[in-house]
This record gives C-alpha cells, structure tokens and sequence, in this order.
C-alpha cells in the first residue's frame, strides 16, 4: 500500500495547465534554476539578493527534492508547455511559520516570461490542488509590500490579507488561516 506521500506525489508530480507544464525538480534543473535565481530582476524584492554561485542552486534544489521525497509535493520546475524550456519555480511548500504547519505559496519566473499570466495560472494551480488534496493546511504568502504584482497574484489565487499577521517587513496574504 502506498503511503500518503507517495498518494500526494501522483496528483503532483506531473500537472498541465493551458500554457505550463509543472513536473517535480530533477537535478538537472540546477543551471535553470541558477540562471533565475542569480538574476537581479527577479530578486528585486528578495533580502537576501540573487543567488551567487550553481552551489547555492543546487543546494536550493536538494531542499525542494528531499521536499517531495518527505511530503509527496513541493515546489516545482515550471516549464513552457510549448517549448518545455524552464522558465520558473514556484507552487507549494510546507513549512512551520507563527507556530503552525503550513503551505508556503512561491513562484519566481524568468524576466522574459513576465507578463504572461505564468505566475497567476501557477499560483491557481497550486492553491486548487492544496485545497483539494491538503484541506487541513493553510497556505500562505509572505510579500514585500512593495511586490505589487506578487501581491496581486496571490489575491487572484484566492489569498486575502490577514493583517494580524503582517510585520515591519512583509504583507501576509492567506488561505485557510483561523
């Protein structure tokens, strides 16, 4: 019998939506992640700044990897469904934050992908399959408040501002949190 992170993996390990196609990290993935990690543009909003070396993204992935192996889900490698070029990272992760278990909400695209929606069908996409597979666990986004287009994917994924939860450095946007 399969346990219940093998259960989760199949719903997955492997999703299509309209434009993207979101499957679980390999290790290969380590210079596409490094390439939109290390780029200023996508951490604009990030304290701790662009990633410096294929060390720090290969560590990075290791994370997300071991994520799967523990939970059956994580974050994934999200691909161009036409070209099946990776141009982020994002969905679900667990995580412990103001002392409960939750599902950390991600996504970080490729500058040349912005703009396109990629961000808000991923976020969706997660969201739903949290809500359907994972309904005890809330999740949760923790936004710059200057990352207006951050913000507003989460709001279109379904989160809302828990302003009991906001610090001196992020806006804090959930689903599922009482």
């Amino acid at each position: 019998m399969l346990n219940w992170s093998a259960k989760l993996e199949i719903y997955f390990e492997l999703v299509q939506t309209k434009n993207l196609l979101l499957r679980t990290p390999e290790n290969e993935d380590a210079w596409a992640v490094f390439v939109i990690h290390s780029d200023p543009e996508t951490n604009r909003y990030n304290p701790s700044g662009p990633m410096k070396n294929l060390n720090e993204a290969t560590k990075s992935l290791q994370e997300w990897i071991q994520d799967w192996e523990n939970n059956g889900f994580g974050y994934w490698s999200v691909l161009d469904s036409s070209t099946c070029e990776i141009i982020g990272v994002g969905g679900i992760r667990r995580m412990h934050y103001n002392g409960r278990d939750v599902l950390n909400l991600y996504y970080r695209f490729s500058p040349k992908s912005w703009g396109r929606g990629y961000a808000t069908e991923l976020a969706r996409t997660a969201v739903n399959l949290a809500g359907r597979y994972l309904p005890g666990l809330p999740i949760v986004a923790r936004i710059r408040p200057s990352n207006v287009a951050s913000i507003r994917v989460a709001e279109k994924a379904g989160l809302k501002h828990t302003h009991e939860l906001y610090t001196s450095e992020y806006v804090v946007l959930t689903l599922g949190w009482r």
